[in-house]
């Protein structure tokens, strides 16, 4: 994985010594007159945006206890958070971390957490919540494969998701495939909710895992389902959303926290009383 900046030296092993060389490099990075997306450019060259991650995937190799001080020192500054909302860290982190190839790490992972991409996942069809029901299905030539079907969405604002597809006329957990696939490709159209695609065709590079064998992408990504952001924006800093379709990239930080002030308290006439 690449990105713009070198990566910092960051003393993991003592605590103290990590707080404060993330004290001095917020105090040198941290700036209300750059863009969100270069703010989001410096957190992931820094290893910042997903500390407990492999060091190939973006990350430090970190401990949660060093994650837990990298999320209060950006609390403590009133720091935008990473670019953490959707289901790609969430979701699509650990399928990429176990699945992915080099290559395709190589192509998803900057983007996706430097917050240029908002990815998704697409594994339900319209009237289950089962992704064994699966009927879209995708078809291969020498080069290609077509998606043909309609998934379930829960993220309109997605430029990009890992799509479930049926491959084979076999039932069940047999013959599937999970696919990266970019939202703006022709054959894909919208509607709230749902994502319809239409022989939308790419190369056989965007295939996660081995064909035909998706369920056990699926498996991977299942036990992440139940579990939630809400806990992981700490107090303090503002959660942003990401990807071209919300905006936010080119905002100054200035700007995009000016939106997030809470509104005034309102003022009370004391000469009533």
């Amino acid at each position: 994985m690449e990105l713009t900046a070198p990566r910092p030296w960051w003393p993991l092993g003592d605590l103290e010594q990590m707080r404060e060389a993330l004290r001095y490099w917020i105090s040198n990075n941290w700036n209300t007159a750059i863009t969100v997306g270069e703010w989001w450019e410096r957190l992931a060259s820094a290893g910042l945006a997903v500390p407990t991650w492999n060091r190939s995937h973006g990350g430090l190799a970190a401990t949660s206890l060093v994650q837990q001080i990298v999320e209060e020192e950006l609390a403590a500054a009133g720091a935008i958070a990473p670019p953490l909302a959707g289901e790609g860290v969430r979701l699509l982190g650990p399928a990429l971390r176990q699945f992915a190839t080099q290559e395709q790490s190589d192509l998803v992972l900057p983007a996706m957490l430097t917050g240029q991409q908002l990815w998704t996942v697409m594994l339900t069809e319209p009237g289950s919540d089962d992704p064994l029901a699966t009927t879209t299905t995708a078809e291969f030539d020498w080069k290609y494969l077509s998606i043909t079907g309609t998934k379930t969405c829960t993220e309109d604002a997605a430029t990009h998701a890992l799509v479930l597809v049926r491959t084979t006329d076999l039932p069940g957990r047999k013959g599937l495939t999970t696919v990266l696939v970019d939202l703006t490709d022709q054959g894909i159209t919208y509607e709230p909710g749902l994502v319809h695609f239409e022989a939308a065709r790419m190369t056989h590079e965007h295939v996660l895992g081995n064909r035909d064998a998706g369920w056990a992408v699926v498996k991977t990504i299942l036990p992440y389902m139940e579990r939630s952001l809400a806990g992981r924006i700490r107090r303090g800093m503002v959660n942003v959303e990401p990807g071209e379709a919300a905006g936010n990239l080119q905002r100054t930080v200035a700007d995009v926290l000016s939106a997030h002030q809470p509104p005034p308290s309102p003022q009370v006439d004391r000469r009533a009383r």
